[in-house]
């Protein structure tokens, strides 16, 4: 296995992930119709696997969607709310306002909990904002923001939601797999996920899982969408069925990834692998006078924002690092200017990420040698 096969790009961004040789093999399986047993077969192990391998088999049901992450919280927002009713979002990076601007597309009304982007959300803000506001249906919030590389403490906020009788929906899209051991303890109702990323699948599949109390809601909100119908999804779901064409090859593909997640040990043991990684690059960054902008005991085990180097610009060392194999990300929004990001999401030996400081450290220094 090689997260670098014939020399390709090693993707140190967060998403679309470098994945297995085995998951890329599973595209070649060959040209199937939807309509078939054969599908039905797969569509069922991959639900079934989705809620076993995230420790929710017995509170949550999968529900499949040919798209991004995106589409995946477009899903979970439009089917939390009833009408007439409105959505409290917690707001510290681009992905929550993500989910206030989904709602806003469809009529709903949004209210919000703000915060600065390098602190987590204030479960207590959550709870007054409910108080302030008894028309909210359901809070939306997202597990790790991959704008800074900030985890939330979403299963505090989600034990406040389900006292105040309110559904809780959970953008886990880059936490999957590698935040936490398991979903169990998010006390979500609704949670987003995607085929890339921490189960090392590839994009254009993702997924949401309702517990029995989200299923209830998906029956009694509004149609808003065709494409992103859930209920009529999971309906369909149900019965071995898609109500549109999936991207089937993709399915192929999330399916391996979940068996070879499993065969590895589960959650548990990539989580532990994550750990590990991150440890690993951040002890790198600090040996280069790096500084990484969230506290230690707020990041992810996968994102890492970190302050460019003095006089040098995020193109320099973007263009430098890409040339040597390897691609990083930058900052968004206003942080652009000043920082640039690595994620080691996907599959990526620590060999490579060994590589890649010693590739980021020879980068640093051609580019101020050539000033």
């Amino acid at each position: 296995m090689t997260a670098n096969p014939g020399g390709s790009l090693v993707l140190l961004n967060p998403g679309p992930a470098c994945t297995s040789d085995r998951v890329r093999a599973a595209l070649g399986r060959g040209d199937w119709c939807h309509r078939e047993p054969e599908f039905s077969e797969l569509l069922a192990s991959i639900r079934s696997g989705l809620t076993r391998v995230l420790n929710v088999a017995d509170t949550h049901e999968a529900i499949v969607v040919t798209g991004s992450g995106t589409s995946a919280m477009e899903m979970a927002v439009i089917s939390a709310v009833r009408a007439d009713r409105s959505i409290l979002v917690v707001r510290n990076g681009v992905y929550g306002d993500r989910l206030a601007g989904i709602a806003e597309v469809h009529g709903i009304t949004v209210h919000s909990v703000g915060g600065a982007w390098t602190d987590p959300a204030d479960p207590q803000a959550v709870r007054a904002a409910l108080a302030e506001h008894p028309d909210v249906d359901a809070v939306a919030v997202v597990q790790h923001e991959t704008t800074t590389g900030l985890v939330n403490p979403v299963g505090a906020i989600g034990r406040i939601a389900r006292e105040a009788g309110v559904l809780m929906v959970v953008d886990a899209i880059s936490a999957t797999a590698v935040e936490d051991e398991g979903h169990e303890d998010l006390n979500a109702d609704i949670i987003c996920g995607t085929a890339n990323k921490g189960l090392h699948g590839l994009p254009g599949i993702s997924f949401i899982l309702c517990s029995h109390r989200g299923i209830e809601r998906l029956q009694e909100v509004p149609v808003r969408s065709l494409y992103l119908n859930a209920d009529t999804c999971l309906t369909g779901q149900r019965k071995g069925d898609v109500p549109f064409t999936p991207a089937v090859q993709v399915c192929f593909a999330l399916d391996e990834a979940i068996r070879e997640l499993e065969e590895r040990g589960g959650v548990a043991a990539r989580v532990a692998e994550y750990k590990e990684r991150a440890a690993l690059v951040r002890a790198g960054l600090a040996r280069l006078g790096l500084e990484v902008l969230i506290p230690a005991e707020h990041r992810s085990n996968s994102i890492s924002m970190i302050y460019l180097p003095e006089g040098i610009s995020y193109p320099e060392l973007h263009d430098a690092l890409k040339a040597d194999g390897f691609v990083i990300y930058a900052g968004q929004g206003d942080l652009a200017r000043t920082f640039f990001r690595v994620a080691t999401m996907g599959e990526l030996p620590l060999s490579t990420l060994e590589r890649f400081l010693t590739s980021l450290e020879t980068a640093i220094s051609k580019i101020r040698a050539g000033r």
